[in-house]
C-alpha cells in the first residue's frame, strides 16, 4: 500500500464530500457580491486581530469590541455570509477530526505540552 495514493485518494473522497461542497457553494456565492465579499473580509480580519490579541495576553479594548460586535451583529442579517460561515466551521471540524484520527494512528500526540504547562503552573 503507498501512502501517497491513499492521501490522494482522501483528498478525493474531500472534494466530493458534502462539507466542501456547501463551503464552494457559499464562497461562490460570497464571490458574485462585492460588498458582502468585502464585509466578510473585514469581519475576518476583525476576528483575527483579536484572536491574536487574546493570545498575545493583550485585551482588547472597548473600542476594537464594540466594532466587532456591531459588525458581527451586521453580517448575521446576511444569510450568505452566515451560510459561508456554518459551510467553513462544517469544513473545518471535518478536517480536524481527520487530522485527530490520522495522529492517533501514529501516536503522534501532544500529551507532552500538557505535561509541560502543568509544570510551568506548579512552578509558580
Amino acid at each position: 500500500m503507498n501512502v501517497y495514493d491513499k492521501a490522494h485518494e482522501l483528498a478525493r473522497a474531500l472534494s466530493a464530500s458534502k462539507e466542501y461542497r456547501d463551503y464552494k457553494a457559499a464562497k461562490e456565492r460570497i464571490e458574485q457580491d462585492e460588498t458582502t465579499k468585502r464585509m466578510l473580509k473585514d469581519f475576518k480580519k476583525r476576528q483575527l486581530q483579536l484572536q491574536a490579541a487574546y493570545l498575545s495576553g493583550r485585551q482588547p479594548d472597548e473600542k476594537e469590541l464594540d466594532t466587532f460586535k456591531k459588525l458581527s451583529e451586521l453580517i448575521q442579517h446576511s444569510p450568505d455570509i452566515s451560510n459561508f460561515l456554518q459551510a467553513e466551521y462544517r469544513l473545518n471540524t471535518l478536517m480536524s477530526d481527520i487530522y485527530r484520527i490520522l495522529s492517533e494512528a501514529v501516536d503522534m500526540d501532544l500529551d507532552f505540552m500538557q505535561e509541560d504547562e502543568k509544570e510551568g503552573d506548579r512552578e509558580k
